[in-house]
């Protein structure tokens, strides 16, 4: 199952009018377990594609902005149907999760002289509970290190948070915030091809400034498969968070596989 396909296939069983429609009426039209349904269902809403409702069993309806065109009923030839726009940008958002996490456990690893235990993307997880608004990161990176001159296995682990370029804002620097909260470094890593780049540049500078600020590291990519057109606009800087909290996350966002390689590598 590919989750990006599977909430497709779940907004299109949802009305583009912005009517509601049950969770049971579409999960019973899709054919699909409960699991499989809910997973998608809740990685919509986070994103913002779908609204949850009232009802029996729960509704879920459709984002549409209709903004100052509210009143106009019909689409006319060659203007990009809203709904549709919708759909193409949480595909494109999709899309960018597992070329930047093959880049960061390859080229970007190499590049930091680091040597991951795992790199899992951790934005699908669902209606897996990982501690409210704000605590799941897209894409999390983690590394047990030792060193020649100091003691002991030192824990590091590096979030991101993915950004497209129409949704690159400074809101982005305290998604990654919340997200060092469990972690030693975060990351914003913003997707801004080449065509875009000079209209953005002064975007950019804005979020560099207050990731800089706050410590938070901050990347862009023209290209999210080519390290090559990665730029790393500014470092992260590397904090001790809370041990439980770090428990925390490790236990409710990583996967029992990388879970079990944690525990190996520490002992």
């Amino acid at each position: 199952m590919d989750p990006a396909s599977d909430q497709q296939a779940l907004l299109e069983c949802v009305p583009q009018d912005g009517s509601a429609i049950s969770n049971l009426a579409v999960q019973k039209r899709l054919g699909w377990e409960t699991d499989r349904y809910w997973a998608a269902r809740d990685a919509l809403a986070d994103a913002g594609m779908v609204i949850r409702g009232r009802g029996r069993g729960g509704t879920i309806r459709r984002f549409v902005d209709a903004g100052p065109a509210a009143d106009v009923v019909s689409v006319p030839v060659g203007v990009i149907d809203p709904a549709r726009e919708v759909e193409a940008v949480i595909q494109n958002e999709l899309a960018l999760y597992e070329p930047m996490r093959a880049v960061i456990a390859g080229d970007w690893a190499k590049d930091h002289r680091a040597d991951p235990l795992a790199v899992e993307v951790t934005a699908l997880q669902g209606r897996r509970s990982t501690g409210g608004t704000w605590s799941r990161p897209d894409i999390v990176s983690v590394e047990v290190r030792t060193f020649a001159y100091v003691p002991g296995k030192h824990l590091e682990l590096a979030t991101f948070e993915i950004k497209l370029a129409a949704a690159l804002n400074v809101q982005a620097v305290f998604e990654a915030l919340a997200h060092r909260r469990s972690a030693t470094r975060s990351y914003v890593l913003g997707h801004i091809p080449a065509a875009e780049a000079v209209a953005m540049e002064e975007v950019v500078s804005d979020i560099a400034e207050v990731a800089r600020s706050h410590g938070i590291g901050l990347i862009t990519a023209g290209d999210p498969a080519d390290y090559e057109t990665w730029d790393e606009r500014v470092e992260a800087r590397r904090v001790e968070p809370d041990p439980e909290r770090l428990d925390t996350f490790i236990a409710t966002q990583l996967t029992e596989r990388t879970r079990n390689l944690i525990s190996r590598r520490l002992r």
